[in-house]
């Protein structure tokens, strides 16, 4: 039977995470449907040995292909290279997917034939499972249920990668390749298959469950600050991306803009973290000016308050917005 979706999961020393996130997948009616790709990145702990169950239970389910470590990105490109689902689904080791609303997700997905199925996401808290927020895929409750044209810019907000499932075809008859050996690289595929993109169905259930806390993720603000650098090279890759872009539809155009543009503002997140810092100052002034310069969509794509009074104030009040971000943090 023709598998409908490609569930990949890059997996790097998630022992202790990644039984919830397979089984959560374990549902009888579907599982003729889907292919759940466990990419073990060269793990040192029991990764292998839990995803070698579930392959020896579902063999035409569960698949694990061992590679020495790679990242994130190398995990995702090696799902694009195996992939035979209809649909492209990205799921961390750490993570889940909702089951009791799994059967009804591949019933969507058989009957639609768009490029990207959108759906909503729960981040949950590490360690107690409470539900910290509710994530939607669109801020407009009418396009739920329909189907927005991505060229004509009806698609208004970024599809995060918890919400995006998107036609396996795009990934590999492009040659969507993703940055190996660093972090941040969710932002890049999300946005390099967008010009290939035309169509996306807005689908009105939380699927995706994102934990949330769980100590040294990438996303903590320590981790970032230390991460910098990877942070900006991806940043720098996404320019390049959209310095080479050609011939694409203004809807189109404008929506990658967007993506981009919230990766600035991560950018930005770490500068103000770290205001205090006398050299910062003059670091940030001189990327961004370059930004302003260089790819003045992008720039003027971050509207965020606070980067707007620190563009204003030519960066003078980095270390006041420094203090404010410590404080409201330790809150």
């Amino acid at each position: 039977m023709k598998k409908i979706l490609s569930i990949v999961i890059p997996a790097y020393n998630v022992e202790k995470y990644l039984e919830r996130c397979l089984k959560s997948f374990e549902v009888k009616e579907i599982l003729d449907s889907i292919e759940v790709l466990i990419i073990n990145d060269g793990s040192r702990d029991n990764t292998e040995i839990i995803a070698k169950k579930y392959c020896e239970k579902y063999p035409g389910t569960y698949f694990l292909y061992n590679k020495e470590n790679g990242g994130h990105g190398s995990g995702i490109n090696y799902g694009i290279r195996y992939a035979a689902g209809k649909y492209f689904k990205v799921v961390d080791g750490d993570d889940w997917l909702n089951t009791e609303e799994l059967s009804q997700f591949i019933d969507i997905l058989k009957k639609t034939d768009t490029d990207i199925v959108a759906t909503d996401y729960l981040c949950i808290r590490d360690g107690t499972d409470e539900v910290l927020q509710e994530k939607y895929c669109t801020g407009s409750r009418e396009q739920y249920g329909q189907v927005a044209d991505m060229t004509k810019g009806e698609v208004r907000h970024v599809i995060k990668m918890h919400a995006l499932t998107i036609r396996t075809s795009i990934l590999q008859q492009n040659s969507i390749h993703i940055d190996e050996h660093c972090y941040y690289v969710d932002c890049e595929y999300i946005t390099y298959p967008i010009p290939y993109v035309k169509s996306v169905y807005y689908y009105h259930k939380f699927i995706y469950m994102y934990r949330l806390g769980r100590n040294g993720q990438s996303k903590d603000i320590k981790s970032m600050q230390k991460n910098r650098l990877q942070h900006r090279r991806v940043l720098d890759s996404l320019l390049v991306f959209y310095k080479n872009l050609e011939n694409i539809p203004q809807g189109s155009r404008r929506y990658i803009e967007n993506c981009i543009g919230q990766v600035v503002e991560n950018q930005f997140q770490i500068y103000i973290s770290m205001g205090r810092q006398k050299e910062i100052q003059r670091e940030l002034r001189e990327w961004d000016l370059g930004l302003k310069e260089h790819y003045p969509g992008i720039y003027a794509a971050t509207r965020k308050k606070s980067i707007t009074m620190l563009r204003k104030t030519g960066y003078r009040i980095l270390p006041i917005g420094a203090m404010v971000y410590q404080i409201f943090k330790n809150r």
